[in-house]
């Protein structure tokens, strides 16, 4: 202890005497630590950190699995739920819960926000009391219970003032006077991380609380109102496969009890996703890929800055040989020169990685915060480092100080006496040139050099990904388009209301001035809720009548319901036949129709000419049906950045079907940047002027929404992150180029002297250390070349119509590599140009 106490002491001593060195050398291992801590924190935030639930590890989720299809999976209906939870032996507890967007009245203004409908044994499986007031009782969660109450979130509390006697008090969600009873903890998010809903209410409220997307409105009471997200509590000693053979035979039992809802269905138990709240097992944590590339990039920057030091290390123990040499002649021993020169390094390691914690706080909260747009939830973090970040920055340290320090302390604690008691080592020197060349410190750099190329080029193919995905035709003019979203549902307005609420108010938008046409759709492309709908041609098999085996015919479509506008509006080319008549738009007013796009027709009838066909659409779960006869045509068009590119699409007319968090779209006439912001003033005072309750949740152009999106946001967060990796990368590797050939330069002067004095030229020397320093780094660029090409392939299912060997990014890369390379070589180069030959014969 003593011996290490000393070292400490010997340690700090030397590197408070050598400021410029140990800031330097701080701040290279500040970025490399602080790149890793960051990262890291991010993937404990998402990934590590536990819940604010006793004991999670027995928490499961329980699925719904068609037997005949193991990749389809369902939802649970309250009847179901409430079989199970009374008559099984495999949880200690069950719960039920739904998400629901629901729009909370301040004033004149609605907020939308997120609610957790649960059971009323919620808060009570996770083992969490309230902060204040009480849960839900038994009688508050049935189905049709007349319970106006409900729980609000802990940030929800503290925005209305932290109140003390809040409980109590009244809130109006969906127009309804709903009483606050509890106040969840603090830091509860329930089973996802981060993310938590701002209020909890009873099942007993779901029918006139959920959104109903497809306009089905089927009671939570129904046997096929598959509704319902069960989390169960495994009892104590159970395996999750021993859970699946029970739950097994439970399923059986129901399905012979209620053939017609649980028929081919079949339970199981998988492990809870922390990130999302799903019908499938298989949506779980998908976030571990994202976040082994982020630490295997960082780990490339520290490695980068490691090797950095190291060579610093090196240069610095040049100018210590003798003051080792005479150490190890008095009788010193290696082991405790090592020991003293790894402790040295340690102490800088632990100082940059105390600032690397303060560049990790930082870009942490700001990279979390930036998620918080993305979708109206409370976020809940953290930025301070908890025990577990704190251990790894330590092991990022100590693995940084055998990078940097072990190397460099072996090299120098060599028992070279004699020489090193002479006037110096002239490694760079006395060696020949292809010796010199490969010498440690070029090697160094030449591994500096080729890592922080494969940052480069990985930062290259993300940015051109980003780029591509922000270039993505939709398939719709984006240009002088503006969406309002709308829910007249959130002001008590029923469904009759509502559609003449949006009728009207795109008929009176319609007449404004600068504004050329108006439509309704209930979804938009690129927005946070998307539809799905089987359809079939009418003439083969209904889905219910055949083996689930065979149920090839029916095709996935992203379905939409709009108006006869819609296409006008948003400028899809109607192919072939027509939009929708006002008579198809009227509720019972005529048959039913239909448009789909051009994949969709090709797709059913491949030779054929949809127009006047016959589709049958599939809805809920394939127990309901309807035929519509084809009456148009459209062009393609995409819905995400990501996703399949090939989707079909399906369209109805608003009217035949209704849903009440819908959008107004508009198309204004050009009129530059002024006429466009005046339009948008006129528009909104119009709608406050029409119905100043009817709550306005989204009031964006078009180019706005979709640069809003959160594909987008993830395309541009990636890319900034590898830039941002990237430069560090190239700026630490330049740093090191900088300091060998600056080192080799003055180790040189000598030499340098001698062959001007002989009759070499300023521009001779120039080219002659230019030429070294090149090389240094055309053999680093090409090893790191070799490296890029096997990450872009890694890589490339991350990118978005980007291929993994970007020829762009693969030329452009090391050229931008080639001229920092070429300044940082010629600062050096340049001075050793202008060595007075008098004064370099003199040296040493």
């Amino acid at each position: 202890m003593g011996n290490l106490i000393r070292d400490l002491r010997h340690g700090l001593r030397t590197l408070v005497n050598r400021p410029a060195f140990t800031a330097t050398a701080v701040i290279v291992l500040a970025l490399g630590i602080g790149a890793n801590t960051a990262i890291f924190s991010l993937v404990n935030a998402f990934l590590l950190k536990p819940l604010l639930i006793q004991k999670p590890e027995e928490l499961v989720g329980c699925y719904s699995r068609n037997v005949h299809k193991p990749d389809d999976y369902r939802a649970f209906s309250y009847p179901y739920y409430v079989d199970l939870r009374d008559n099984n032996s495999v949880f200690s507890s069950l719960m039920a819960h739904n998400m629901a967007m629901v729009g909370v009245s301040e004033g004149d203004t609605t907020r939308r926000v997120f609610a957790d409908l649960i059971s009323a044994n919620y808060f009570s499986m996770f083992g969490v009391p309230l902060f204040r007031g009480r849960t839900f009782t038994a009688e508050e969660e049935k189905p049709g219970s007349p319970a106006e109450v409900a729980i609000v979130s802990y940030p929800f509390w503290k925005r209305a003032g932290s109140d003390p006697d809040f409980v109590g008090k009244t809130i109006r969600v969906n127009s309804r006077v709903l009483t606050v009873i509890g106040i969840a903890p603090e830091g509860f998010t329930g089973t996802t991380a981060l993310l938590s809903p701002d209020l909890y209410m009873p099942l007993s409220l779901h029918d006139t609380m959920n959104n109903n997307f497809e306009g089905v409105g089927r009671s939570l009471a129904a046997r096929d109102d598959y509704a319902l997200i069960l989390v169960g509590r495994l009892r104590p000693g159970l395996t999750m496969k021993a859970a699946d053979s029970q739950l097994a035979g439970i399923a059986s039992g129901l399905e012979n009890a209620y053939p017609a809802e649980n028929k081919d269905q079949t339970l199981i138990v998988r492990p809870l996703s922390r990130m999302s709240i799903s019908t499938n097992p298989t949506a779980n944590d998908e976030l571990w890929k994202p976040a082994i590339l982020l630490l295997s990039m960082a780990s490339v920057v520290m490695l980068i800055a490691s090797l950095n030091v190291a060579n610093m290390m090196l240069a610095r123990g040049s100018a210590r040989r003798k003051e080792i040499a005479i150490r190890l002649a008095l009788g010193g021993a290696r082991n405790q020169i090592v020991r003293q020169l790894v402790t040295e390094a340690f102490l800088l390691a632990l100082a940059g990685g105390a600032a690397g914690l303060a560049v990790a706080y930082w870009s942490t909260d700001a990279l979390v915060r930036s998620l918080a747009h993305l979708a109206p939830l409370d976020l809940i973090y953290s930025a301070g480092p908890d025990y577990r970040v704190l251990a790894a920055t330590m092991g990022f340290c100590a693995l940084s100080t055998l990078l940097f320090g072990l190397g460099p302390a072996w090299n120098l604690s060599r028992p070279n006496v004699v020489s090193g008691l002479k006037d110096g080592e002239h490694e760079d020197v006395a060696s020949g040139t292809r010796l010199r060349l490969f010498s440690r410190r070029n090697v160094l750099v030449m591994s500096q050099v080729a890592l922080s190329l494969v940052l480069l080029t990985s930062a290259g193919l993300f940015i051109r990904s980003a780029q591509q995905a922000a270039g993505v035709d939709p398939g719709f003019r984006l240009n002088d388009g503006v969406v309002i979203e709308v829910d007249p549902s959130l002001a008590g307005y029923n469904d009759a209301r509502g559609r003449q609420v949006f009728t009207a108010l795109a008929d009176r938008l319609a007449s404004l001035p600068g504004v050329q046409s108006t439509s309704i759709a209930g979804t938009v492309p690129f927005g946070m809720v998307s539809l799905g709908r089987g359809i079939q041609r009418a003439s083969d098999p209904p889905p219910t009548t055949i083996d689930p085996s065979a149920k090839s015919s029916v095709v996935s479509t992203r379905f939409n319901i709009v108006s006869k506008d819609y296409f006008k509006t948003l400028e899809i080319p109607i192919l072939r036949g027509r939009t929708f008549t006002p008579a198809e738009s009227t509720p019972g007013g005529a048959s039913a129709a239909a448009i789909i796009d051009k994949r969709a027709a090709e797709r059913l009838w491949p030779k054929e000419d949809a127009i006047g066909k016959h589709i049958r659409m599939v809805m809920a779960e394939g127990t309901k049906t309807q035929d519509a006869q084809i009456v148009g045509v459209v062009g393609n068009i995409r819905d995400n950045i990501f996703g399949d590119a090939g989707e079909l699409h399906l369209y109805v007319p608003f009217g035949q079907e209704y849903q009440a968090d819908s959008h107004i779209h508009l198309r204004l006439t050009p009129q530059g940047r002024e006429g466009e912001a005046r339009s948008l003033e006129a528009i909104r005072k119009e709608i406050r002027n029409f119905d100043n309750r009817l709550p306005v949740l989204s009031f964006k152009t078009l180019h706005e929404h979709v640069e809003s999106s959160a594909e987008l946001w993830i395309a541009r967060t990636g890319a900034r992150m590898f830039t941002m990796f990237g430069g560090v990368a190239v700026l630490l590797a330049m740093v090191g180029l900088y300091g060998v050939r600056a080192y080799t330069v003055s180790r040189r002067t000598r030499e340098i002297g001698i062959r001007m004095a002989l009759g070499a030229n300023a521009g001779d020397t120039l080219r002659m250390i230019l030429r070294e320093g090149l090389i240094v780094t055309a053999l680093g660029a090409g090893t790191g070349l070799l490296l890029s090409l096997g990450v872009g392939r890694l890589l490339a299912s991350l990118l978005y119509q980007v291929s993994g060997t970007d020829p762009l990014v693969f030329i452009a890369a090391p050229a931008l590599l080639a001229v920092i390379s070429l300044l940082a070589c010629y600062l050096p180069a340049r001075r050793a140009a202008h060595v007075d030959p008098m004064v370099a014969l003199r040296y040493e």
